[in-house]
């Protein structure tokens, strides 16, 4: 990617004081790398020009550069422009005709809709309070598990798969950690968002572990394993991300939950279970979530509330309650790489006023 923009130089990060919503701007390499890429990586890098042949050099090198930080082949990776489609090119196509699907209780709402839709047998997997699936066992030989490594509103990383058998095919929805949690050992398709390294929107990495499992659950007239219809340029601005990405401190997390803890009415989502570094949910009692939502934006604070499938309408996190959490009141935290220990101590102090004052 150096030969696009000497981006990896770039250290600067993007203060983001008031900002604990899941939102952050695009690390400054990555932008200077986005409108680079339009400059030089606007034609189609499949045709035979001088200009594709460029595009074509600049997307090999994307791709090499995101396989080595991602830890996948290359050859396994397929680019997608629509992130939400990635969730079902990842599970519908490792279906054959008479598979059980099997998923958690927190998955996403996209994968449950998948589940409802599924002409087959399918398995709930419950979780218990720490947000962890409790019996892998349930999974049926030769289904087809979706597997959440870490949960994108507390931030709970799954358990290993000991129990699950070695004919089931499991599907990984890495889009909460991106390359901060490894992938299992033993994966069948792997969906990846670069929003989760701080890269652009609109751009999804789907990796394809063996592809004679695989077959394109679209209708298709040539034999591909997705619709390659993404931005070049966001692909370049994705890779520069990741190159730059740097994990957060889970030093400030706990400082985090641990200021959290001392408000009154404030009940920490599964503390103690294995987390990502940058995401908790809490419950504050007495008060519903769009209210500290709109009075805490109103004191220059953003932040989340309700389900991280639903945000436009803030409807209750169905994670939280299949933990048996009560769901009014939630907020979900997101540290970012700019975020300091000053702007927790506001953010805390601005919740624990605002609770009290609504109550």
């Amino acid at each position: 990617m150096h030969a696009l923009v000497g981006a990896s130089s770039v250290d600067s990060v993007v203060r983001v004081t008031g900002n604990f919503a899941s939102e952050s701007p695009l690390h400054p390499a990555a932008r200077e790398a986005l409108l680079a890429a339009f400059d030089q990586g606007w034609a189609d890098p499949k045709k035979l020009s001088q200009s594709s042949a460029k595009a074509a050099i600049l997307r090999n090198q994307a791709l090499e550069n995101i396989a080595t930080h991602l830890a996948i082949q290359v050859d396994s990776i397929e680019v997608l422009g629509e992130p939400a489609l990635g969730h079902y090119l990842s599970i519908a196509g490792l279906f054959t005709q008479n598979s059980t699907f099997a998923y958690s209780a927190i998955d996403k709402g996209k994968i449950r809709a998948i589940a409802r839709s599924h002409s087959s047998h399918v398995v709930q997997l419950d979780v218990d309070a720490a947000g962890l699936i409790q019996d892998f066992s349930k999974v049926p030989g030769h289904s087809v598990l979706s597997l959440q490594l870490a949960n994108g509103e507390t931030g709970v990383i799954q358990r290993p798969l000991d129990a699950v058998a070695d004919s089931v095919l499991i599907a990984v929805d890495a889009t909460s950690s991106g390359s901060r949690v490894p992938l299992p050992p033993r994966w069948s398709t792997a969906l990846f968002d670069s929003l989760s390294w701080n890269g652009p929107a609109g751009l999804a990495i789907m990796a394809i572990g063996d592809r004679s499992h695989y077959s394109y659950p679209l209708p298709k007239i040539a034999p591909i394993s997705s619709p390659g219809s993404f931005s070049l340029p966001l692909l370049l601005a994705s890779s520069v991300a990741l190159e730059n990405f740097v994990d957060e401190s889970p030093q400030l997390r706990h400082l985090a939950i641990a200021a959290f803890a001392r408000i009154p009415g404030v009940r920490i989502v599964a503390p103690e279970s294995p987390s990502l570094p940058h995401i908790f949910s809490v419950v504050v009692e007495g008060v519903t979530g769009e209210r500290l939502v709109r009075e805490l934006a109103s004191r220059g604070m953003d932040i989340d509330s309700g389900s991280a499938c639903s945000p436009e309408d803030l409807q209750p996190s169905h994670v939280l309650a299949a933990m048996g959490y009560e769901t009014v009141g939630h907020l979900r935290i997101t540290l970012h790489a700019g975020t300091t220990q000053e702007n927790i101590d506001d953010l805390v102090h601005s919740v624990g006023e605002v609770a009290q004052q609504l109550r």
